[in-house]
């Protein structure tokens, strides 16, 4: 039986200014149950959301038609003319649209933002929630678990079975530079595998973080996760504030990697391996075959789900060049 997907109509009826800012006012509705959501962003927010949308694609080799994000103006705001902010309001709305198309992309935690909840249902126990959060990432966990596969030669540290006798937790990280592109800041984060006794550095954006922790809380745990740290909604990219916030952001990264329970989740494990992916090793990295591979982590590599025709063997140890 062929798998039916909830459909969803996104509406921008209209705008709002606030502090000179345009926020565009977003109703998405389920069409099967008629349960609405509304969310307000701004243009930026929504940029970045398709950025995300894209890394998603990338990443996994999603097959769907190229998604036309509407373009900013070059020469003048878009804000100054209302005309002009009534264009885009048209063009965001088609391009959501056509976003909620695509099943494959709903379960991105930047587009569960707008799915309305469904109301007056039956609550489910706790066997039902465990149940339907597995049905409902179980076909993404696929697609981490074959991405890792390809690129096993490419990885030279992930998280591990802790030693008997190691103290350590394995991985800590250190926040460094920042950078601001686009109204977003940009951290630089040093990655320190203590057993493996490597480091490398990788860039990484609040919003990426906090939809890391979001995905986080879908974990059936026995604990109480460490709180995400807030952004302020005045003043966010305040050079006091982001400072405050890479330290927060450090505490945070840190604390969550102290339970070897969320270290050795697939979600962490794909964390890990796409920070090396991502950046760059400090140092030199080791000639010999690494012993933190696939094989021995959380993940093992399963040739099923890779592609046949990829010339990767997973025997060849990386190249290395210092």
């Amino acid at each position: 039986m062929k798998k039916t997907h909830t459909r969803y109509l996104l509406e921008i009826p209209t705008h709002e200014y606030q502090e000179k800012k345009v926020y565009y006012v977003i109703k998405v509705t389920n069409l099967d149950t008629n349960d609405f959501k509304e969310v307000k962003k701004r243009y930026s927010e929504l940029e970045s959301i398709h950025y995300k949308i894209l890394e998603w694609i990338n990443i996994f080799k999603i097959k769907i038609p190229q998604l036309q994000f509407p373009k900013k103006k070059i020469l003048f705001s878009t804000n100054l003319s209302e005309e002009s902010v009534n264009k885009r309001r048209a063009e965001l709305q088609k391009y959501f649209n056509d976003v909620f198309q695509h099943p494959e992309l709903q379960s991105l935690g930047s587009i569960e933002d707008f799915i309305p909840v469904t109301k007056n249902r039956k609550p489910l126990d706790q066997n039902q929630i465990s149940q339907n959060s597995n049905n409902q990432w179980s076909e993404i966990e696929a697609l981490k678990k074959s991405y890792l596969a390809k690129h096993e030669n490419q990885v030279f540290s992930l998280p591990l079975i802790k030693p008997q006798q190691q103290i350590k937790q394995q991985y800590t990280f250190k926040f460094g530079e920042h950078a601001i592109f686009d109204n977003s800041a940009i951290y630089t984060i040093e990655i320190t595998d203590h057993y493996a006794n490597k480091s490398w550095k990788f860039n990484q954006r609040y919003q990426d973080l906090k939809e890391n922790h979001r995905q986080l809380k879908k974990i059936k745990i026995s604990f109480e996760l460490p709180e995400f740290p807030h952004k302020k909604v005045i003043n966010s990219m305040d050079n006091s504030d982001l400072k405050d916030r890479k330290t927060q952001l450090e505490v945070y990264l840190n604390s969550i990697f102290k339970y070897h329970e969320l270290v050795s989740s697939n979600l962490m494990v794909f964390f890990i391996a796409k920070s090396q992916l991502d950046g760059n090793e400090i140092g030199c990295r080791s000639k010999g075959p690494s012993q933190t591979t696939l094989e021995y982590s959380s993940i093992q590599s399963q040739t099923n789900i890779m592609d046949q025709n990829d010339d990767f063997d997973p025997k060849q140890p990386r190249k290395i060049t210092c």
